[in-house]
This record gives structure tokens, sequence and C-alpha cells, in this order.
């Protein structure tokens, strides 16, 4: 499934909204079982500190859910979701399961960073382009994008469906219509602490609230809850802000009215009104450009420096500190807080530049970026990538010698969505993932990205709007007396920014000079200990689709064996996948770690199975992760279930659910078991998003132990970026490609013992040097050496001793051979480069041979099942020579080597419509030197053969292009 945008461009943003489905509610019974399902691998697999089969683990979980899914309390539950499912548009509305998206979101750990991904953006179309002209192009793209939601003529997204019949001509049928509801969360939009009622708690140093901060805060939140709702235009009455999950530490802010940014530049804040009443865009690009030059400027000076704050490290503290500091500074500066919140997103002019930051004292940079000793495979890991991605992500944290903080971390504010743009133009955006979608941020970037890149072809065609993928938005019409309209791309003076300009000026409490510099302290910690490692890993699509599965399906099984090939033991994983086919939706979680998955690590790491047999498993499983996935798009996705009757457990008081002392027993023994604990902790997530217009996706771990990794794949090779706490990374990188490469070794050896069943063809020319070859074999073996004696058939070479076997592993397949490399001359060019389909099923053997189990088996019964497959075997091995042959039996097995032309394509017409082309070096061999006979002149396209001939192609048989 592809998403895309509706081709009509007449079609309102929200005009499917009403049309889509509801989201299915599951079956408890199957969420139960998939939840066990998903959490047994987890106790099979730890070999070093338990027993790999641990029957009281597994008994005490098989238990537990079973006590529960035959209770009152699950009926009761079930029965509330079923009513909710009945009488909403989606039984999770009144649960706000959209905040805590995430099944660990009750908290941010102090050790963890925010839980905040990034997408990093390719660079512009214009070398060399400086930061305030970036970021001006990429704000004033991202405000056509805002303004055409706003308008709602922002085209809806579809998910295009590739499996549909070719022959259905109706598109309707084709496409599937995705919730457009996400797009509301993006701008003007913040996370928001909420308090309960009565609660008072601590903030560091122990230090209390006094009376006058919780003085009218009941109220304070009720007003401001309301606000958030009178705001929304949505169909949430204001009882919905009372709901206790709402109130249960976070929820979203939404300001649809919002019309300004705010621009932070090394620790100071700007803010710019970019939209006018219609919401048109005010300012050209020229004209912001004009506005980041003097925002950048004013935010160097020296007395202005000095009062350059770390304020936006407080939104990267636990929520618990979190939201105390935001309330106190809620309690002394409202309306600076309420520009922050409302504001439409958050620019970041970043200072730091790459070149700088390499020149830096080592001991100065090397909290910044560790020093790679150890690269296991260099063209893998690229230092460079993953400095771009720190800083571009979380900022540099850089001291000077009086022990202020002086990096760029200081300058970002994760409660909300950032455009971040450095000193040399590097761009990325950040995203907070409890109120934004993934999906939603992508076509943002991507569409913000391109419209950057068509603003070259608008200049060239005299602005034309139709170089646009908004080409009604317009830019706004209201005469501004600030600029007159004769300076309109002119650069504007200081008197006249600063009337455009304004900045916030704070004034902190010694209270809140606390809160800012412990926040700041906490973060800088936290960049010290985390390491990001980007690598760029060559298998992508093609990859892929050699293979016959999804490119998804591969990475992700693929990781999961590098892990277990690391630790030798499975945990518990988490992938995002989008379910905005259904009305109000946003995303889901499946786990990857399955029963059979394990399997397949454990046999992979093992000799107890040949290399095809593994390759079949391989693919079988990535097969059965396609399949969750598109089971969980469909609704099918049990994390949100378990959630949800997770939580109306937790506050079955407020929903009314009566329980007595045997259900909260029943429910407890479930939701605060430690065998389930798990699932609420994940030590890997893994996720995909990103396209051509970004080279970089990254995320953060979930718990301190844990991974975050996210990757982009491409055609020929798939972008990976590791966050993690002190873990090797870069040495599962290492391990994620190995195990690629031995897919493809295993592919190579079920390739040459599936060609003669798949119906390989070779050229007639290259058939006829085997046949020669044959014949000097023949006259070796004492037959006729007679040129028109006739081959071998099959069925006797198939009856010779086998005295060779097929390269294996990682021998080179020409090991042994002086003058041909056979992959470059032979190539399958009539035949899918995907395995068999026999019945809708990948086999690697004809179904019914009964030598098909023996993939399973002992190696030399592969080597014998691979010799009873080759049309072309031997009694003798490579390193047998041959005797010394006279000049006529040279001149009958063709004394000519066809040469090597470089762009030159074989005349179709001398191989039945096959061209053979050399595979690794793009060259062809030249048709009319392939027939095997000697000229009866010298011709110029050929090389007279004057040496002893000692390579036997019978040797190698025919074998085809391989997996690359």
């Amino acid at each position: 499934m592809a998403i895309g945008t509706s081709d009509d461009s007449n079609v309102q943003t929200f005009a499917y909204e009403e049309s889509l489905p509801k989201l299915p509610l599951p079956q408890l019974s199957k969420t139960l079982h998939h939840l066990k399902k998903s959490l047994e691998p987890l106790y099979y697999a730890d070999g070093y500190y338990k027993h790999p089969l641990d029957p009281r683990t597994i008994h005490d979980l098989s238990q537990c859910i079973q006590d529960f899914e035959t209770s009152t309390v699950a009926e009761k539950l079930q029965n509330k979701l079923n009513e909710y499912h009945s009488s909403q548009s989606s039984y999770l509305d009144k649960l706000h399961l959209d905040i805590n998206n995430h099944t660990a979101a009750t908290d941010i750990q102090d050790d963890i960073l925010p839980r905040n991904p990034f997408l990093i953006l390719a660079d512009d179309a214009v070398k060399g382009i400086d930061q305030a002209d970036r970021a001006a192009v990429l704000l004033h793209s991202a405000l056509r994008f805002i303004s055409a939601l706003k308008k709602n003529i922002l085209p809806p997204d579809v998910a295009m469906n590739h499996s549909s019949s070719k022959k259905n001509k109706n598109l309707e049928d084709s496409v599937a219509h995705l919730s457009m509801y996400p797009y509301r969360n993006l701008f003007g939009t913040t996370r928001a602490p909420v308090f309960q009622n009565g609660e008072v708690e601590t903030f560091d140093l122990q230090k209390p609230y006094t009376i006058s901060d919780l003085e009218n805060d009941e109220d304070d939140d009720q007003e401001e809850q309301e606000q958030y709702s009178s705001k929304e235009g949505s169909t949430e009455s204001t009882n919905s802000a009372k709901d206790c999950f709402t109130r249960n530490g976070i929820t979203i802010a939404r300001y649809p009215e919002s019309r300004h940014i705010v621009i932070i530049s090394k620790g100071q804040y700007y803010t710019v009104d970019v939209l006018d009443d219609d919401n048109d865009v005010l300012y050209t690009s020229n004209e912001f450009t004009s506005f980041c030059n003097y925002i950048i400027k004013d935010s160097e000076k020296s007395y202005n420096f000095r009062a350059s704050t770390a304020l936006g490290s407080l939104t990267s503290h636990s929520f618990k500190n979190w939201k105390y500091a935001r309330k106190r500074l809620q309690k002394r500066y409202p309306e600076e807080l309420h520009l922050i919140d409302s504001a439409l997103f958050v620019l970041v002019l970043d200072e730091s530049d790459e070149s700088d930051l390499m020149n830096t004292d080592p001991e100065v940079i090397n909290s910044i970026v560790h020093d790679y000793d150890y690269k296991p495979i260099n063209k893998n890991v690229n230092q460079e990538s993953s400095i771009n991605c720190k800083r571009l992500f979380y900022g540099t944290s850089i001291i000077d010698s009086k022990g202020h903080q002086i990096g760029s971390c200081v300058s970002r504010w994760y409660d909300k969505l950032q455009l971040v743009v450095t000193k040399d133009s590097k761009a990325a955006v950040i995203w907070d993932s409890f109120t934004c979608d993934g999906s939603a941020v992508l076509r943002f970037t991507s569409e913000t990205y391109t419209e950057s890149i068509l603003r070259l072809a608008k200049e060239v065609n005299a602005g034309d709007p139709e170089f646009s993928l908004w080409p009604t938005v317009k830019q706004s019409s209201i005469p501004n007396d600030l600029i007159r309209k004769d300076k309109r791309t002119m650069t504007l003076d200081e008197a006249q920014i600063k009337n455009i300009v304004f900045k916030i000026d704070w004034s902190f409490s010694n209270i809140l000079n606390t809160h800012v510099h412990l926040s700041e302290t906490k973060l800088a910690d936290l960049i010290s200990k985390h390491d990001i490692i980007h690598a760029s890993v060559p298998f992508g699509r093609r990859s892929a689709l050699r293979l016959g599965i999804q490119p998804d399906s591969m990475i992700q099984v693929a990781l999961q064996i590098a892990h277990y090939s690391l630790y030798g033991k499975m945990v518990f994983s988490l992938e995002p996948i989008s379910t905005r086919r259904f009305r109000n939706s946003r995303s889901s979680f499946i786990n990857v770690q399955t029963q059979e998955l394990l399997e397949l690590c454990q046999l992979f790491i093992s000799n107890s199975i040949d290399g095809p047999g593994k390759l079949e498993k391989f693919l079988n499983t990535c097969d059965s992760h396609s399949s969750n996935i598109k089971k969980a798009k469909s609704g099918s996705s049990y994390e949100k279930h378990f959630n949800a009757l997770k939580y109306l457990y937790k506050f079955h008081d407020h929903y009314g659910i009566e329980l007595d002392a045997e259900d909260e027993k029943i429910a407890t023994n479930l939701f605060d078991n430690s065998i389930i604990a798990p699932f609420s902790q994940p030590e890997l997530i893994v996720a995909n998003c990103g396209n051509s217009a970004t080279t970089t996706f990254g995320i953060t771990p979930v718990v301190p132990q844990g991974f975050g990794i996210g990757y982009i794949i491409n055609d020929d090779q798939c972008d990976i970026t590791v966050t993690s706490q002190f873990r090797q990374g870069d040495r599962l990188m290492f391990m994620l490609v190995w195990v690629l490469h031995e897919i493809r070794s295993y592919w190579k050896e079920a390739r040459t013992l599936d060609q003669s069943r798949t119906g390989v063809k070779i050229s007639p020319g290259v058939d006829r040097l085997y046949q020669m070859d044959n014949a000097v074999k023949s006259k070796i073996d004492g037959q006729s050496s007679n040129e028109n004696s006739p081959s071998p058939s099959s069925t006797q070479l198939n009856n010779l001793p086998q005295g060779r076997k097929l390269h294996h592993g990682h021998q080179h397949p020409n090991s042994g051979f002086r003058f041909f490399d056979i992959d470059s001359h032979i190539d399958s060019r009539g035949t899918s480069v995907t395995p068999p389909i026999v019945n809708g099923n990948r086999v690697l053997m004809a179904q019914g041979d009964p030598l098909r189990g023996q993939l399973d088996g002992s190696s030399g019964k592969l080597s014998a099942k691979l010799a009873a497959l080759s049309v072309n075997n031997t009694n003798y091995n490579s390193s047998q020579s041959l005797s010394a042959l006279t000049a006529s039996e040279k001149l009958n097995t063709g004394s000519e080597i066809p040469q090597i032309q470089p762009n030159h394509t074989a005349d179709s017409s001398d191989f039945d419509g096959e061209s053979i082309r050399a595979q690794s070096n793009g060259y062809s061999i030249d048709s009319d030197s392939a027939n095997g006979s000697r000229p009866d002149s010298k011709k110029g396209n050929v090389i007279n053969s004057k040496f002893e001939i000692d390579f036997d192609r019978a040797d190698v048989g025919r074998k085809v292009s391989t997996y690359e």
C-alpha cells in the first residue's frame, strides 16, 4: 500500500471524513490470544538467565490471561467498549488513546531523551544557499501548506491498493481514502499538562508550591480546558475536558485561529504574524529572509546573548517535572507562554555548523560526537551523517570556559512541531509523538521541501502559479503600511522589521531559574550518554523485489535476527502502522516478535539447517510479518484494544463500572503482572518513515536499555538511524549487514538449485560453448572426438559421479577459475527474478518433489540435490588439468574468445530475443563472435587465442545471474 493524494483538486480536505468506516472493535478472545503469542517468545528465548523453556512463566502467563478472559470483569469492560463503539465515531474517542498513543506513554523517564521523532530534509537545489535564505524558503513553503489546509483545499490522502485487479477501471475501487483528522494536530497545537483534582506534588529541590502558586489552580485548569474545547471546533463536548484520561497528565491544546509562528535563535524567542484573516501568507520569501537575518544578528549581540535562556529544556524533562515547571511559568508569564503554545509551529535557527563542529577542541567535542575508533563497516556507518543527526535533533552541547551552556541544545521546544535550519543550511522537522501523526508529518515535510524546489521552476516561468502544489493559494492582498509596495522585493530596514518581529523578554524568578538550570543540565547529560548512529545499508526495494517479499518486512525481520545474533534472546519489539483508513484514527502498534521469528533466529545462527533452508524460512517469516501488518491496517490490531481495557479498569469508578473484590483481583493480576510488563516497555521500537525528500528518519528509545531505530527504504539502499544509550548501535548495524549478506549468499545457492526448474534460457551461442567443452570431456573419456558427435545427454551427465560440489557460503563463486567471471557473461533475461510461485505459495523446489524436504537436511544431501539438478556435470575437479590439446582439438573447441565491447548491445536476432550482458561492469558480448566457429578470416571484434586452454565451462554448469 502506498499513500498519495487525491487527483481531484476540487475535493475538499475533509470531504470523505464522515464516510470513512469505524475502527472495528476486536473480540476480547482474539486480543488476549494475540497478547499471549506476542509475549511467549520472550520467555522461550533467554537461554542465558533462565532455562530456554521456562514452563513456569509460560504457565503463569497462560493462567492469568485465561482467568481474565472467563471473568465478569472482562465482560464488564468489553461491554463498556461495545457501548462506545455503538454511540461514538470510534470506541477510542472517549479514551483519548491518541494522546497516550504509546503503551509506555504514562511518563518520560528522567534518563530518556525527549520522545520526539525527526526527519532530516534533503539539501536545497541551490548549492551554497545560506541559513536565512533556506529558512525563509522552507518557511514560506510550509505556510502555503498550512494555508491550503486552513482553506480546506489540501487534497485528501488516499491509500493506493496495488493488489487490486488491473482489469478494474474504477479508480475509486482501487484506492482507500484516509482520515485527515490528524492534520488538525500539526499546527497551532501543543502538548500540555493537566492536573488532577487535589493533585499537589513537589518539584526538584523538594520545594512545594506556595499558597500563591496553588491559588485558583483548579479554576485556572477548568477555564483553560474550556478554552481549548471551545477553540477546537470539534464534536467533543466540554465535559470531555474533565475526562480523567485527558486529566491524567497530558492533553492536546488546540488553537485553530493561530496565525503566527515562534522563532528561536540562541535561546531567544521571537514571534511573527504570518497569515492574514483569510489565511493567506502575509510575506514573501524575500521578506522572510530579511526577518531571519535580523533575528540572527539580534540574537548574537552581546547584550542580547546575556538574556539567552535554556527555557526549552523544560519541555525535555520527565512529565512530572515538566508539568510543574510549566505551571510556574504559566503563573508568571501567562501571555508569553500562550504565544508559544498557540503558535503554528516553531522555527529554530540553529547556530551550529558542521565545519566549525569538526574544528572544535577535541576535549569539547567529545561530548558531542563519539570518536569512532571501532568501525567494523566504514562504508556503512557514516560519521558525518551521525554528527548531523545529533546536532539537527537535539543540538550541540558545548560548555564555555565559565561553565555556561552555549550549545544549540538550548534552542528547542519539544512540545510542538519544530522546523530546524542550521548555520550550514541543513534542515530537519521534529515533532511530538503524542500529538502528531507520523504519516501526516511526512506529507507536510515532503510537500514543504517539494514546494521549495518548485520555486525555481516558478522563477524561470515568470512567476507562473501553476508551478506549485497548491496553485490557488495566494499571497495576502492586504496592504501593509510597514512595507511599501515598491519595496516588497527589497531588503527591509531594521526599523520596519522591528514593527513586525517581536521579541519575548523573560525575567525569571529564582525558582524558575533553578528549574531552567536543572532541566538544561539534565538535557546535557542525556545528550552525553545517548548515541546516534546513521548507516546506509546496501539493500533496498530492489533487493526485496528479487526475493519476492515486502521491503519493510525484509528490514524488520533482518533486524530481529541481527539483534538475536548479538544478544541470544528476543525482546519485545513494536512497529507503528497507520490505521487512518478509519474515522478519527491515527496509528497503532504491532508486535514484531513471534514464535516463528524466534525459530528463524535460532536456526539462522546455527548449523542445523543449510542455506536454502534458512532462506525459505526467512521468506516465510517475512510473509507472515507482511500479513500481520495488513491485518493491523484493516483494524485488527490488539494494542489499542488492550490499552483501552487497561485504562477502563484503572478509572472504572469514573466510568460507572462496578467491580467487586474478586473482579479487581483478577484484573490486577493481568494488568499489573510483571510478565505482561514488557508490553508497556518495549526494548525495540522500529519504524519506517521517509521518501526521496528526506535523508534520515530517527526515533528515540522507549526505555533506557532500548533501541530506537528509524529507517528510510530507497531503491538500492536503506538509510537506518539507531538511537540508544550506551548501546552498540554500530555493531548492531554490522550484524544487520551480515544477516543481509547471508541472505544474499543463500539466494545465490538456492537459485543455482532452482534454475533448471524455472526455465532458465541460455543463449544459443553460450550453449554451443558448453557443448564443445563436453565434446572435449568425451574425448578424454575415450569417447569419439568427432565434431559431429552429439553432446552427452542430461541423463548421461546426471549419472556421472559427483566429483565436485558447488560453492557455498562466502566462497567466491569463481574460485579456481582463471579467465571468465561467469556471473558477468550469463544473464537470465527470460525468467522472473523472484522465487517461483506454485499455487500462490513460494517454493524453492517443485511441489511434491521427494527431495524437497532435504533442504532442511545435511549439506551432503543438498549437494546431491544440487548436482542432480545441474545440467552440466562432470567427473573432474577444477584442479584436475587437461592434457595438452592438438591444434585440431583447439580448433574444434573454439579458439576465439568473444571480445567484450563497452556500451554495445547484442543483436537480439542472434540470441532468440535475448542479449548477454556483463552484470558486474555493464559490458556486453558481441553477438557476431558467439557462435563458437572459427572464422575464415580474422575479424575486428575478436581476439585470437594463442594460449593453452585450461578452463572448462562444463565444470561450472549453467549458472544464471544472481541476487544483485
